[in-house]
């Protein structure tokens, strides 16, 4: 019988985190799910487990050797999805349960895409090695639940990639868009994308491309304030040594996006740095090329990715000095007023974000006007998963509550 939802999962060279997030997944009763794991380690340690530890045909799994991009292992997890709704995570990821009922929910009610909210339930595996946060300190593992309301909105699309390219083609995350990434979005959408630009997923980002991919040809989406996935960082995470120990070259001829992709072309409007703020960019120029929406290009902001950039890293400020200065010329005028408008966009921009994205939140934690809770020494994934569903039960909140408000 087809699965009405797939989690699709492309791991490389990360088989416990791996392992812990096929055991959850699994442990679930529903036969309304498909899991489907494409492999590119580096050895066969995963496809050995599976082989000899799992017996469940709710699983798809393949392995495919390097040489094998990362983008090439998402689009081959693609390719194995059944089911009507597809979901992707992380190999550190988890799911929250009611993901299920949400993907019910939308195929009763002909929604294409439903965007939960990525910041209420996050994990935080042990010995990451990042820094502290107001929550946590971050030796240990932390399971983080921040306060929510359950409320939805059917957002304006094309008003939110208009924002979106005013914000420098970054931090998609934060705009009302349809996600593959951590959202539920009808596996039709995936298909006209690949049969109008050959792949599922291009550029370098598979969940911005998708992101973007997927606005261009969605119209029916519904973002809801309820964590329906777990994000999780363990130590190897980008988003970790991206975001936050920053250990990675900064050069992006160094990008490991780049291996075994000799053919990509590197937007010319995006700065050379490899840093995840120009990843992004550049992956949302690639997915709106292919979808013929170049017109929202001509819309970038990119004195805003450039404040973004700085604001992320400042040790980026002297590679960023010489694309600006190569992009002009070295015209002496008009670096000038591009540092002008940079200096204008680094100001404003990160108003918006330390005050109302940052420091508005934490103040209302520290305030307790907002509620959060963390739970550490858990066991794996599967402990982690039941931990959201008692705090959920615990509170009497419920996904079949929330859903059951929105006026279609």
């Amino acid at each position: 019988m087809k699965p009405l939802l797939s989690i699709i999962i492309a791991t490389k060279n990360r088989v416990p985190y791996c392992i812990s997030v096929i055991k959850s997944i699994l442990s679930l009763d529903n036969d309304n799910i498909q899991l489907v794991i494409q492999d590119n380690s580096d050895n066969l340690e995963l496809n050995d487990f599976i082989e000899t530890e799992i017996d469940d045909n709710r699983l798809t799994y393949r392995y495919t050797p390097p040489p094998f991009s990362s983008i090439q292992n998402f689009n081959a997890a693609l390719e194995l999805v059944k089911g009507e709704y597809v979901c992707m995570i992380g190999d550190d990821d988890g799911i929250n349960p009611e993901i299920i009922l949400a993907a019910e929910w939308a195929f009763q009610n002909n929604i294409d895409a439903i965007t939960g909210n990525y910041l209420i339930a996050n994990y935080r595996w042990e010995n990451t090695g990042a820094p502290d946060t107001l929550f946590t300190k971050m030796d240990g593992d932390a399971l983080t639940i921040l306060d929510f309301n359950g409320d939805s909105i059917q957002p304006n699309i094309e008003h939110n990639l208009l924002r979106l390219m005013q914000n420098g083609c970054t931090n998609h995350l934060n705009f009302n868009l349809p996600k593959l990434y951590h959202g539920v979005v009808r596996m039709k959408y995936m298909k006209i994308i690949k049969q109008k630009t050959g792949e599922f997923i291009k550029g370098l980002s598979p969940d911005v491309y998708s992101a973007l991919s997927l606005s261009c040809v969605i119209n029916n989406l519904v973002v809801i304030d309820y964590p329906l996935t777990i994000p999780g960082a363990c130590g190897v995470s980008s988003s970790i040594n991206e975001g936050q120990k920053k250990t990675h070259s900064k050069k992006i001829e160094n990008a490991p996006h780049f291996r075994d992709r000799g053919d990509y072309k590197w937007s010319k409007e995006v700065p050379g740095i490899y840093c995840a703020q120009t990843i992004w960019s550049d992956s949302g120029f690639a997915a709106l090329r292919d979808m013929n929406r170049t017109d929202l290009i001509k819309r970038f902001n990119k004195y805003q990715l450039y404040a973004n950039i700085l604001y992320a890293d400042k040790t980026n400020y002297s590679i960023l000095l010489e694309h600006i200065k190569n992009e002009r010329n070295n015209n002496r005028l008009f670096i000038f007023i591009d540092f002008a408008k940079l200096g204008y966009a680094f100001l404003i921009g990160p108003i918006y974000i330390i005050f109302r994205k940052k420091l508005f939140r934490r103040l209302s934690i520290i305030l307790k006007l907002k509620r959060f809770e963390v739970f550490t020494k858990m066991y794996g994934m599967e402990d982690v998963m039941n931990t959201l569903s008692s705090y959920l039960k615990k509170n009497a909140i419920r996904l079949e509550d929330a859903l059951s408000r929105i006026k279609l």
